[in-house]
């Protein structure tokens, strides 16, 4: 009897361990599982659109870069000195009107501006005065030679009558010369329409670029009013130093970026090396043509260029689309979007060549090529997934 109640005594001990041992089971299964929810869940953050704005956040595809082998250079945005127009008038004259602001597009001839000076009207009146002066010697001298040709005046007479016909001539070109410069209609004039402004016109097509004058000044004879330059023929200039002048040649592809924007790439190719060696700075000019748009370009801007001496074309984001956590590269693919938000998955990948602002993506797991990137304030991405997950493990 005792010997019964023994076995079944192990057997309830038998029993009872190995309900514990599938709880114990089951319940490191259901840790596991949500471990691993965890983990696929912490790398996944949602934003509200206001937050991209708020947080400056730009979203984009990745670009063509050529990475290769590279000869660094600086230079700045030029134009050559045809394609750029100071603005001046001839005669000074306070200003009447002004009909442009900084940054309109203005074509060949186009009036700008009006002086006024009372000047204008005498210029004018002494126009109309050679002019019917002229008219009466002319008369004179063609009658004149006509008398002399049947004997009834002096030669004496005649050639006085010659040199009045030619000095009126002369004056009279002169004063019409004058006014043609300074912007006078002469049809306008000889129709009696005398007036008291004259008109400031563009020598060229292009955009204003500054303005030295405004309503009611007096502007002085020569004084700059108008800066007027045509962009559509910026070009780079480089210096490249003496030491690399032999790798610079022309038909080069160079890519560059401004100085106050470094995070987007430009354009160019070599069309002229200078023949000139700058003493001071033991450099060359090299001049490139800028390929594309020009955008965002205007004269006068720094550039950090890049001549390419090897090509090698790679798939690249800016450098503030990584971040970068125990030595790993990150960077944040968008997942889903609406009008409220947009979620990002956080995936590694590793970081190859960088310049000019931009880095190499090599992804480790293949993504498809029109995958749509955090390419500027990752940072906050980041920041704002930390925040979630150390919420998540207050609760």
């Amino acid at each position: 009897m005792k010997y019964i109640i023994k076995i079944s005594s192990v057997f309830l001990l038998l029993v009872f361990l190995a309900s514990c041992q599938n709880k114990t089971t089951q319940q490191n299964e259901e840790t596991n599982q949500e471990s691993s929810e965890h983990e696929e869940t912490t790398n996944i953050v949602t934003l509200q659109q206001k937050q991209l704005e708020v947080m400056d956040i730009e979203l984009g595809t990745t670009k063509q870069v050529n990475l290769g082998a590279t000869l660094k250079v600086n230079g700045q945005l030029e134009l050559p000195p045809q394609k750029r127009a100071s603005v001046s008038a001839i005669v000074g004259g306070r200003v009447e009107s002004v009909a442009v602001i900084e940054g309109d597009y203005v074509k060949k001839g186009q009036i700008i501006a009006q002086l006024n000076n009372p000047k204008f009207i005498t210029m004018q009146r002494e126009y109309l005065i050679a002019k019917s002066n002229f008219s009466f010697l002319e008369k004179d001298y063609l009658r004149k030679k006509e008398l002399l040709k049947d004997g009834i005046t002096s030669r004496k007479s005649f050639q006085q009558a010659e040199a009045a016909f030619k000095d009126g001539k002369s004056t009279l070109n002169a004063t019409k010369s004058m006014l043609q410069v300074i912007g006078v209609n002469i049809s306008t004039l000889e129709n009696g329409q005398i007036r008291s402004s004259i008109p400031i016109v563009s020598p060229i097509k292009g955009y204003v670029q500054s303005i030295a004058i405004n309503i009611g000044k007096f502007v002085a004879p020569e004084q700059e009013m108008f800066e007027i330059i045509d962009n559509e023929h910026l070009h780079i200039g480089l210096k490249v130093f003496e030491k690399d002048i032999d790798k610079a040649k022309v038909g080069q592809k160079i890519t560059f970026a401004l100085t106050t924007r470094p995070d987007k790439i430009y354009e160019a190719e070599i069309f002229a090396l200078g023949s000139a060696f700058d003493m001071n700075t033991r450099a060359v000019k090299v001049h490139a043509k800028i390929m594309g748009t020009h955008k965002g370009l205007l004269t006068g801007m720094f550039v950090e260029a890049r001549i390419i001496t090897k090509s090698k074309e790679v798939r690249a984001l800016p450098n503030g689309a990584f971040i970068t956590e125990k030595g790993l590269d990150y960077v944040f693919v968008q997942k889903e979007t609406n009008k409220q938000h947009i979620t990002f998955e956080k995936v590694q990948i590793n970081r190859g060549v960088s310049d000019l602002g931009f880095s190499e993506v090599v992804f480790i797991n293949k993504k498809p090529k029109d995958i749509v990137f955090v390419t500027k304030g990752a940072y906050y991405v980041n920041a704002e997934l930390n925040k979630g997950e150390f919420e998540e493990h207050e609760h």
